[in-house]
């Protein structure tokens, strides 16, 4: 797990330039149970990582934050159930601190996917519309050949799909309707949009259908 909790998706937050520190929500210790209501579930959350990959203690405040934990009550959800591993939004949901434990009520729609028991982010299962994507390679020379720094690299905006949700209920007829696209697809989507991941020098992407601007052939 270690490996999903060093990745830029899961850096603690910023706001031009300040580090925003958000305070969890202690339970009062009378209560020893949170039942979710609705579409929400409760997450215990991953230990965050108190060293740098070469062993270096880091402050609290540059800890990265992760943004993955297991299933522990739901409310009247249907994608996931108890135990299941999750990731989530990032900035989704309202931290609570339960029993000295570090948790967080989400909505069932804040869940990006469900993990399988190897936490290998390449076998993601995402849920609703989403889509996993594998990144492409990005290039390291300019279009005349000149060899670019690594940070300069043009950031791809496509890849081949590796995983796609369920879908997503539609409002007026109430029946689920699957994202239009296939498993081994090489797609387009939106270079500001979804979730990234990075994993055995790989680059992985969750993104929503409506993030996917066209199919590539």
């Amino acid at each position: 797990m270690a490996a999903l909790m060093n990745r830029p998706a899961v850096l603690s937050s910023s706001s031009r330039g300040r580090l925003v520190v958000c305070a969890a929500t202690a339970v009062p210790k009378q209560f020893k149970a949170v039942k979710p209501v609705g579409d929400r579930v409760l997450v215990k959350v991953d230990k965050e990582e108190a060293k740098s990959v070469g062993g270096v203690l880091l402050p609290a405040s540059v800890r990265n934050k992760p943004t993955a934990g297991a299933v522990v009550a739901m409310g009247d959800v249907k994608a996931v159930k108890a135990s299941d591993k999750v990731i989530y939004s990032k900035f989704a949901g309202t931290e609570l601190e339960l029993a000295g434990e570090e948790h967080v009520l989400l909505k069932e729609d804040d869940v990006i996917g469900v993990l399988p028991p190897s936490d290998k982010v390449a076998q993601l299962k995402p849920l609703g519309d989403r889509i996993l994507i594998k990144g492409a390679k990005a290039e390291d020379k300019t279009a005349g050949g000149v060899l670019l720094a690594t940070d300069s690299g043009e950031k791809p905006t496509f890849g081949t799909v590796v995983a796609v949700g369920e879908g997503k209920e539609d409002e007026e007829t109430k029946q689920m309707v699957k994202p239009n696209v296939e498993v081994g697809a090489t797609v387009m989507y939106s270079k500001y949009s979804g979730t990234e991941f990075e994993e055995d020098g790989e680059q992985y992407i969750v993104v929503r259908e409506s993030d996917i601007l066209a199919q590539l052939a």
